[in-house]
């Protein structure tokens, strides 16, 4: 038999050889790359695992009225939280957890986007000692955690003015880098708490302790702490005493407002609507109910000082007053044919507030009796671009630049053209904007600015919720002897014997005043107010109006006659340390 020749396999073994040694290098080199280069990582996402972290909610900062009364507060609660897990773990923990209070509903579902999940908050101590005495031994990931409430102790009082929070909705806050957000948390949705959330929500702190594999804490790490920083506090212009009065004062079956501020300044005192709400109702996990009734309103959310238009009626005709002494057309002496009861034009026929009329009267007669027919003799001189021009002037039309949310209306200051582009302009039209009725609207805050540009002998505040008051902004145009009698025709509107507001009379506070009945389409007419005090170095101006509410002199002035008592009763030295400070710089 033959044999065939041994095939030499060193070299395949060779090669295999080479192989085994290449991976065994590279083998080392990794083992080398993991022990050395990369140590230093995964020893800290060991010490990651290791360690837990756990915000510490900073306290928000409380909001004071001027003479430091809290008006928001913090109160603590105590809410069941998961840590992050697997949803097999989140589910088997939630139905335990349900099963041992006895409640099937909680308050969160299964994230893997978030840290901590709450499953139901604001618990009571049952829920609590539950918890804490039977559940955590089998469920290590369950934690008792102490929330921040925000707590409004006056409830219903300043609810338009401070304004409510909610559980925050937008994705890109909560996912925004530093995490100033979490899911769940609280925040300002109107009004000052919205206004002033960056400065009154804080910053939040950082609380680490150590935690074994199947996630039960152990020691705390003090060292390591980061301390939660307090938001900052903030003091309001808002006098409580006068904002109580205003709420007080407002009939509960009529919607209204009141607006107070000082002439001066345009610090607000006072900011008062009706309806108004509770906004403890939109931080409590146990009043849904209350609150989706709220929310399905048209009307309760509305804040009617900032938002709120409505024809201002006879309280405006201090604009057309100011007008025609300025251009001439009239003095203190001068008269028009005696008033009737009403007047003819063209083939309309006007009608006064007073059926058989008031008789021959000059410009300080006609606005203490509140003459329609005066005015309307005095509209077919002054013309609709003259009486625009000195309405606009004072600020109608436009904001008046209070810081508040939402923001406020611009109301309506209508021109020939507004009239042309709709059902056509006609000379009518004047004279029911010469007397507050047609198509012109008013926020309360732009009357009560309006007569605070009156009182303080012709500066346009802008109403201030806190800090320093902003620059006042002469009216040009407009002379301190024109606004004199204007502001004695007021006077009398009070004190004379035919003046429309004479029931807010206060034995030793002199008042000037301005009543107005505008009418409304569909209900009763509005009735409004406005009014300054001291009648000499004016600290207080006040808008008033009730909707449906009739007559302004019967009807709104007693209700502006309760603030200013309150006003006084108890108001101290700095709104007139500030008034003659100004006073005396002009």
């Amino acid at each position: 038999m033959e044999h065939l020749p041994q095939q030499d396999q060193r070299p395949q073994i060779n090669g295999l050889l080479g192989v085994v040694a290449l991976l065994f290098a590279v083998l080392v080199l990794r083992l080398l790359y993991l022990q050395v280069t990369t140590a230093d990582d995964y020893a800290r996402e060991s010490e990651e695992n290791r360690i837990a972290q756990k915000r510490i909610k900073a306290p928000r900062g409380l909001i004071y009225d001027r003479d430091g009364r809290v008006l928001a507060r913090n109160r603590a609660f105590y809410s069941v939280s998961l840590e992050r897990t697997t949803r097999k773990d989140f589910d088997a923990t939630a139905t335990a957890f349900k099963e041992a209070i006895g409640d099937p509903e909680i308050n969160s579902n299964y994230s893997r986007r978030y840290r901590t999940i709450r499953l139901k908050r604001d618990v009571d101590f049952r829920t609590v000692s539950i918890v804490e005495e039977l559940l955590k031994a089998d469920w290590p990931l369950l934690d008792i955690e102490i929330e921040i409430q925000r707590h409004y102790p006056y409830g219903h009082s300043t609810a338009h003015l401070l304004g409510y929070m909610g559980i925050i909705q937008d994705e890109s806050l909560i996912n925004a880098p530093g995490k100033t957000y979490m899911g769940g948390d609280f925040i300002g949705k109107t009004g000052i708490e919205k206004i002033y959330e960056n400065s009154l929500r804080g910053l939040d702190g950082v609380h680490y302790l150590e935690v074994d594999a199947a996630g039960r804490t152990g020691r705390e790490l003090p060292e390591r702490a980061q301390l939660a920083v307090s938001g900052d506090e903030l003091h309001l212009t808002i006098d409580l005493e006068v904002q109580l009065a205003a709420e007080r004062a407002l009939p509960d079956t009529l919607a209204g407002s009141i607006v107070a501020i000082n002439p001066q300044t345009g610090a607000v005192l006072a900011l008062a609507n009706k309806p108004t709400f509770d906004p403890n109702i939109f931080v409590s996990f146990q009043a849904q109910e209350e609150r989706q009734k709220v929310l399905q309103s048209k009307t309760t959310l509305l804040n009617r000082a900032i938002r709120g238009r409505y024809p201002p009626g006879s309280t405006l005709k201090m604009i057309s007053a100011i007008a025609a002494l300025e251009t001439g057309i009239t003095d203190t002496l001068s008269t028009f044919a005696a008033c009737a009861g009403s007047l003819a034009v063209g083939d309309v026929v006007f009608h006064c507030n007073k059926l058989d009329g008031h008789g021959e009267m000059n410009i300080l007669e006609a606005i203490e009796t509140s003459c329609n027919i005066y005015f309307h003799h005095l509209a077919q001189i002054l013309g609709l671009d003259t009486w625009r021009e000195y309405a606009d002037k004072f600020g109608f039309g436009h904001p008046t630049g209070i810081a508040l949310d939402p923001s406020e209306a611009a109301g309506l200051l209508p021109s020939r053209q507004y009239y042309q582009e709709r059902e056509g302009w006609t000379f009518g039209h004047l004279l029911n904007l010469i007397i507050g009725q047609g198509a012109m609207l008013v926020t309360p805050i732009q009357m009560a600015r309006y007569t605070a540009a009156i009182a303080n002998g012709g500066y346009l505040v802008t109403p201030y919720l806190s800090g320093e008051p902003r620059e006042r902004q002469p009216i040009e145009g407009i002379t301190p002897a024109t606004l004199k009698i204007v502001r004695k025709a007021m006077h009398q509107v009070v004190y004379g014997n035919r003046g429309t507001g004479r029931r807010v009379q206060i034995d030793g506070i002199e008042i000037a005043a301005k009543t107005g009945t505008a009418q409304v389409p569909n209900r009763d007419n509005d009735a409004w107010f406005v009014a300054f005090a001291p009648y000499e170095n004016p600290t207080i101006a006040i808008a008033a109006v009730i909707e449906g509410g009739g007559g302004g002199g019967a009807v709104a002035g007693p209700i502006v006659r309760q603030v200013i008592e309150a006003y006084f009763k108890q108001s101290g030295t700095a709104d007139q340390a500030v008034t003659d400070t100004l006073l005396a710089a002009h």
